[in-house]
């Protein structure tokens, strides 16, 4: 499966890193500027909810699945103003959500749901040594849902396509931990809630609207940072 693929490499490359890091490894140092610039590998089980047709009886042939996304942050450590604090800013693009539906007797709809999102995020850092601290947080953005949908005639017939983009506010909330294994890199893993707002996909051919008012996920995030 997707989601378990990517824990896998995860873990993976978590694991050589233990095996690389030097035993002189430091959280802070006053040669770093309080900038930071991460990668982040995220895999998550996510679900929409409260799915409407605007017209027949719908039928849900899969509201969850597994994802898989890859994003980038760059943010600024206020501990060097004496602060525990972070603020950043994440880009992340997440694909695909198998989200399938049917309308009796008229057609099946199958939606590759993937999303573009920009997000704001603040963190509290607790250091508890040199190597590592826990973190908590969380922020709020714009989540671009991009719904391209095959609509297969139930009774024959051409099937057609069509791509709808839905822009959304979207939050979401997170604790961590942060482990730093070089003189200037930090390894995390990251537990969050988010949500991405809605999910559209219409008029089709036949005029027929399909809605998912909600659009969630429990992520779990590997990050590497490069503190400068």
């Amino acid at each position: 499966m997707k989601f378990y693929g990517g824990i896998k490499i995860a873990i993976a490359v978590f694991a050589s890193m233990t095996i690389a890091s030097g035993a002189g490894a430091q959280r802070a140092s006053t040669d770093h500027s309080g900038d930071y610039l991460s990668f982040l590998l995220i895999g998550g089980v996510s679900k929409v909810d409260e799915v409407t047709s605007s017209a027949g009886t719908l039928q849900l042939r899969n509201d969850a699945d597994e994802v898989g996304a890859m994003g980038l942050t760059l943010g600024y450590n206020w501990a060097k103003k004496g602060l525990p604090i972070r603020s950043e800013i994440e880009y992340h693009y997440r694909a695909r959500f198998d989200f399938d539906t049917r309308v009796i007797g008229s057609a099946g709809y199958e939606n590759q749901l993937s999303t573009h999102a920009v997000i704001v995020n603040t963190y509290a850092d607790y250091q508890m040594n040199d190597r590592w601290a826990l973190f908590a947080g969380g922020g709020i953005g714009w989540a671009q849902n991009v719904s391209d949908v095959a609509r297969v005639p139930t009774g024959g017939g051409a099937k057609t396509e069509l791509v709808t983009r839905t822009n959304n506010l979207t939050w979401n909330a997170a604790l961590g931990v942060i482990w730093s294994f070089a003189q200037n890199w930090d390894a995390e893993f990251r537990y969050r809630y988010i949500d991405l707002g809605e999910v559209e996909s219409g008029p089709h051919i036949d005029g027929t609207t399909i809605k998912a008012k909600s659009y969630t996920s429990h992520d779990l995030i590997l990050g590497i940072t490069y503190r400068f």
